[in-house]
């Protein structure tokens, strides 16, 4: 009776967790397509404003300063190995560059990297839904421009995740600082309502903010990606223990009445036994 409980209350528990891995799988399952069917769009978009700050002869020289990093991980966890691979990567690089200032998106991120040793002057909450991505995205460039600038630094990077699929995802730098527009490859169209250096301003500022979205986006639908998939290993794992745990309550409900029935069977032998004597 005792070890039938156990099991009994051992079920219950898991039961119970898997109603929650279930919620938290459906919550995931619902960000990571919104996130990923926001991504082409928002890549279009990069690439049409790269195109017209190519035209307009755009830039944002570099200076003579320390090269910047920003690493976007994650706020939130149950998402497997996505931030600790972040945070290993975002490491790697700092100590590659060498001194210099750090920023990071996430929390879990930003605690990662203070176990590598990484001095962190910037830490922000990061996004968890597509939502809420302009906020931070506001916060971190008005930051990292005002570094740029103030510093003359030599240059500003990012490493993100690059979304690849369910459950994949790949550590990217991407030198987002100094911009220097290419050659245009053709006539270059003429700004009637603005003046040119206005017009080029605008333009590799509306770049930077628009590659920055995206290297967010992305990097929020890689997490909510390996999110996904750790917690379908988590619900597989789950029903595989439940079914283990009902087969041996099963199996002790059938113990205790083969032994009542034994029980009660030694009983009725026992008072025959005294009513023959």
């Amino acid at each position: 009776m005792k070890r039938e409980l156990e099991l009994g209350r051992r079920l219950h528990s898991l039961e119970t967790l898997g109603d929650a891995v279930s919620a938290m799988k459906s919550l995931s399952a619902h960000h990571f397509r919104e996130t990923r069917d926001a991504l082409e769009p928002a890549r279009t978009y990069r690439e049409g404003v790269l195109r017209l700050a190519e035209a307009t002869g755009a830039e944002l020289p570099a200076g003579d300063g320390p090269i910047g990093l920003l690493v976007i991980g994650a706020e939130l966890g149950l998402c497997g190995s996505y931030n600790s691979s972040i945070a290993a990567a975002g490491a790697e690089r700092r100590h590659a560059l060498g001194p210099g200032p750090t920023f990071c998106v996430g929390r879990r991120a930003a605690t990662l990297l203070s176990r590598h040793d990484v001095e962190l002057e910037r830490a922000y909450a990061a996004p968890t839904s597509t939502r809420g991505i302009t906020d931070v995205l506001l916060s971190v460039a008005r930051d990292m421009i005002e570094a740029y600038v103030s510093r003359r630094m030599s240059g500003f990077e990012v490493l993100s995740s690059r979304f690849e699929g369910v459950g994949l995802h790949r550590p990217t730098t991407t030198a987002l600082l100094p911009f220097r527009a290419a050659p245009p490859s053709g006539p270059v169209p003429v700004a009637r309502y603005a003046r040119p250096g206005r017009l080029a301003a605008v333009a590799v500022r509306e770049l930077f903010f628009a590659t920055m979205y995206e290297l967010l986006l992305d990097a929020l639908a890689a997490e909510h990606g390996a999110r996904l998939a750790a917690t379908q290993s988590a619900e597989r794992w789950l029903d595989e223990r439940t079914d283990k745990l009902r087969r041996h309550l099963s199996a002790a409900r059938r113990e205790a009445s083969t032994q009542e029935v034994l029980e009660i069977a030694a009983g009725a032998r026992a008072r025959e036994r005294a009513g023959d004597l």
